[in-house]
């Protein structure tokens, strides 16, 4: 019968095992993560808007259309509940100027403005076509003067049909 032989072993971190030169040492330096400038800028966008703003600034909503899925499944599973291409950034269901809401496709400041799609030109197009006034914002400060300038317009008039008012009672909560 042959015996077994064991060795006790234990654990080392990495660097002490470069340090013995048990495996070679490799560039430390870490790479840099890339900055969704799109994102952040975004975010400030809405801060500041939602400070001068309060009660209709907060209306401002952002629809999370894209960005990355964990799986297959989850695009799949989105898709089915009505996530689409394309969709803007942002929408405000603030009624002026006879438009009835506001569609921002919201881009970072030039030079990091990444190119409008043509899924998200067909968006905007389409939300023309139905009464919002639809566009595309580059930055915070573009941003910000189209939805003052928006803001600005006078109230669009709600009239609604004897139709929509039996519809509005009957469904409204």
């Amino acid at each position: 019968m042959s015996q077994i032989t064991t060795r006790k072993t234990r654990r080392v971190s990495v660097a002490e095992a470069i340090d013995k030169g048990w495996i070679p040492e490799c560039d430390r330096r870490q790479r840099k993560r890339p900055v969704d400038r799109e994102s952040s800028e975004q975010a400030l966008l809405i801060d500041a808007f939602r400070l001068r703003y309060r009660e209709l600034g907060e209306l401002l909503i952002h629809i999370p259309n894209g960005g990355s899925r964990k799986s297959k499944f989850e695009g799949y599973r989105l898709k089915k509940q009505g996530t689409r291409r394309g969709v803007s950034d942002l929408f405000w269901p603030l009624a002026r100027g006879g438009f009835w809401g506001c569609w921002v496709e919201f881009k970072a400041a030039p030079p990091f403005d990444a190119a409008v799609t043509d899924d998200q030109r067909e968006w905007l197009r389409l939300m023309q076509q139905q009464g919002y006034f639809a566009c595309v914002a580059r930055g915070v400060d573009e941003a910000l003067v189209i939805l003052e300038s928006y803001l600005a317009l006078t109230p669009t008039p709600m009239i609604l049909s004897e139709n929509a008012l039996a519809l509005l009672r009957h469904y409204a909560a």
